[in-house]
């Protein structure tokens, strides 16, 4: 019976680590998405440096790093009066922030 109940508890905080950690995912990219949709583009690099540590133990780095790349040439674009390169980059970083919490939901491939 200790064992069953051990299982269960076990299984139970892997489970809500899984929620936690997709909601904190998401809860930071939209966020971060929010800021870059308002043109708040500093406070947006703030929020997306401060949370690397987190994005950084749930994520893949490839993600992580696609995503820096983009906000350095959104901000290097802004800068340079760069409209045509700004609002393509801009759309290319909004896309790469709503496709964070994607790689993160569980499929059945995960599961098994």
């Amino acid at each position: 019976m200790k064992r069953l109940l051990t299982a269960a508890v076990l299984c139970t905080v892997l489970i809500l680590g899984s929620v936690w950690s997709i909601r904190a995912v998401d809860n930071t990219a939209q966020a971060v998405a929010l800021d870059v949709e308002n043109d708040r583009l500093n406070e947006a690099r703030e929020t997306w440096d401060a949370a690397q540590t987190l994005l950084g133990a749930l994520l893949l780095h490839s993600e992580i790093d696609q995503a820096d790349r983009l906000f350095d040439r959104v901000l290097a674009a802004q800068q340079n009066g760069l409209t045509d390169e700004f609002s393509l980059d801009r759309a290319e970083l909004l896309a790469q922030l709503r496709h964070l919490p994607e790689v993160q939901r569980p499929t059945l491939k995960n599961l098994f």
